[in-house]
């Protein structure tokens, strides 16, 4: 898999494309028709989903079936990364180039520290807002699409531990020394949230501490050429549109 850091005119690191090859199916792989979905883990039912009939949720059930795709980061490695989301963004790379139960298929992807739009935070401390992005409920809950429309939703693939959880414990202090490692998160159209795919102890002590939570965000994106092609028929269907009007008047 081919890696690529993605850089701003002044520099400033945005970004790690990665293309992946020989991967015609991914491990985690989304199956949806007729309002209906399922996610698997290689051969594990990992989450079923219905949209409602009118559109405005979707209603899920977990497995407890989902396995990590990242192993559990030393606090040493914690300390020596922290602040790097470049160095953080190769470090998971490898670990989803590695893994038979990643999302991971054919094509560009983008792994970027993107955060929540400005405009729908507002003036809410960490904890407020990260904790309402969490979707609750386990093992069954709902999306709601109405509420949510344009905001963050975060949907946990396994139940999220509590503050005093050992584990929560652990990153709690992390968190306050500014050193957690970043949550990494993908996003899945179908569902119109992110799944939480690593980190879910590292955003409940983020929220546990009111701090904001370090995000790493997988995505996959178009190749330029099919940017290029799906301009070209758009602009093509435009001006026929355009043709027919005029001759019709």
């Amino acid at each position: 898999m081919r890696r690529t850091d993605v850089v701003d005119d002044d520099g400033t690191w945005t970004g790690l494309t990665l293309e992946a090859e020989d991967r015609p199916r991914p491990g985690l792989c989304l199956f949806a028709g007729d309002g209906r979905m399922l996610l698997t883990q290689e051969t594990r039912p990992v989450l079923l989903a219905a949209v409602t009939e009118d559109h405005c949720e979707v209603g899920f059930w977990r497995t407890d079936a989902y396995g990590s795709l990242l192993p559990p980061w030393r606090a040493g490695t914690a300390r020596d990364l922290a602040g790097r989301p470049d160095r953080w963004a190769h470090r998971f790379a490898q670990c989803l180039a590695a893994t038979t139960g990643g999302p991971l298929h054919d094509g560009r992807w983008l792994l970027s520290p993107q955060g929540p739009p400005h405009w729908s935070r507002g003036s809410e401390p960490a904890a407020e807002y990260w904790g309402q992005t969490i979707v609750e409920g386990h093992p069954g809950g709902c999306v709601d699409w109405f509420f949510l429309h344009g905001d963050w939703a975060l949907l946990p693939l396994r139940a999220m531990p509590g503050p005093d959880d050992a584990r929560v414990k652990a990153y709690r202090k992390q968190a306050r020394d500014g050193v957690l490692p970043p949550v990494l998160l993908w996003w899945v159209s179908g569902l119109a949230c992110h799944l939480i795919l690593d980190g879910h102890a590292r955003l409940a002590a983020a929220v546990a501490e009111s701090v904001e939570p370090p995000l790493l965000h997988l995505v996959r994106t178009a190749p330029g050429d099919e940017v290029t092609a799906g301009t070209r028929r758009a602009v093509e269907w435009y001006e026929a549109c355009l043709l027919y009007t005029s001759r019709c008047v």
